[in-house]
C-alpha cells in the first residue's frame, strides 16, 4: 500500500491531534539489531499535554518492553475502526517469536518515521513518535512506559487548518478488554455539555482552558 498524503504536524497541534485521551493502538518498536517489531495495545494514553506525553503498559521481558529499554523509542499508530484494520490489530497481537516483524503477518505497510528508528504504519491514519522519559516497573513484572512526543503527523484528509481531528475519518477504536477477547467500540458523534454551576471555579477553569489552547 502506498503512503497516503501525510502531514508533519507543528508542535502546537500535537494534543489536539491524540485524540480522545485513551485509544485503542499499534505500538512499533526496534530491537538493537534494527529489527521491526509491533504490538497491539489496548489502552495508550495521553498523561501531560504540554509538552506532550504518552503512556502505556505492557509486561516486562517481551518484545516491546526490551525494545524500548534498549533503544529508548517508539511510535504510536492509531487505527481506525474499520473490519480489516481490526482484523490486522488482532494479527500483531499474537505470541510470535522474537525477531519476527508482525507488520508483515498482518500485512501492514511500514514507513520511515521522521525522528525516531521504529516506522510508521501507512495504514493507521495518525503516527505519534516518542523517546522513553521513565519507566517503573511493577505489580509482577508489568512495566510502564511514558514518553515525550517528539513527532506527529496525520493524513492529510484527517484534520482540519486548525489541527482539529476530523471524526468520521480518524474513527478511533476501543478495546473493550481481554474478557470480551476480540470487541472493539467506537463512536463518532460528539456532543457539548454545559456546566450547571455558575461561579468562581467555573470561571477560572474556562480561563485556564482558554489560557493553554486557545490561543495555540
Amino acid at each position: 500500500m502506498a503512503a497516503p498524503h501525510v502531514l508533519n504536524q507543528p508542535e502546537k497541534y500535537w494534543d489536539r491531534l491524540f485524540a480522545p485521551s485513551s485509544c485503542l493502538a499499534v505500538i512499533t518498536t526496534v530491537d538493537s539489531q534494527g529489527r521491526v517489531n509491533a504490538a497491539a495495545f489496548g489502552t495508550c494514553t495521553r498523561v501531560l499535554h504540554s509538552p506532550v506525553y504518552l503512556a502505556f503498559t505492557t509486561t516486562r521481558g517481551n518484545d516491546t518492553a526490551e525494545n524500548v529499554l534498549s533503544t529508548g523509542e517508539f511510535v504510536v499508530n492509531l487505527p481506525t475502526f474499520d473490519r480489516d484494520m481490526l482484523n490486522k490489530v488482532m494479527t500483531v497481537g499474537l505470541p510470535f517469536a522474537r525477531g519476527t516483524n508482525e507488520l508483515e503477518k498482518a500485512g501492514f505497510t511500514a514507513f520511515p518515521a521522521v525522528d525516531v528508528a521504529p516506522p510508521r504504519i501507512v495504514e493507521c491514519p495518525r503516527h505519534f513518535e516518542c523517546k522513553v522519559e521513565w519507566t517503573k516497573e511493577w505489580s509482577d513484572g508489568r512495566l510502564m512506559v511514558c514518553g515525550r512526543l517528539v513527532a506527529a503527523s496525520v493524513n492529510a484528509d484527517c484534520v482540519d487548518d486548525k489541527g482539529y481531528v476530523l471524526w468520521d475519518r480518524v474513527k478511533p477504536a476501543h478495546y473493550c478488554g481481554a474478557p470480551y477477547r476480540n470487541k472493539f467500540v467506537a463512536a463518532y458523534q460528539t456532543m457539548s455539555a454545559d456546566t450547571p454551576y455558575s461561579g468562581p471555579e467555573s470561571e477560572a477553569f474556562e480561563a485556564h482552558r482558554i489560557a493553554m489552547f486557545e490561543d495555540v
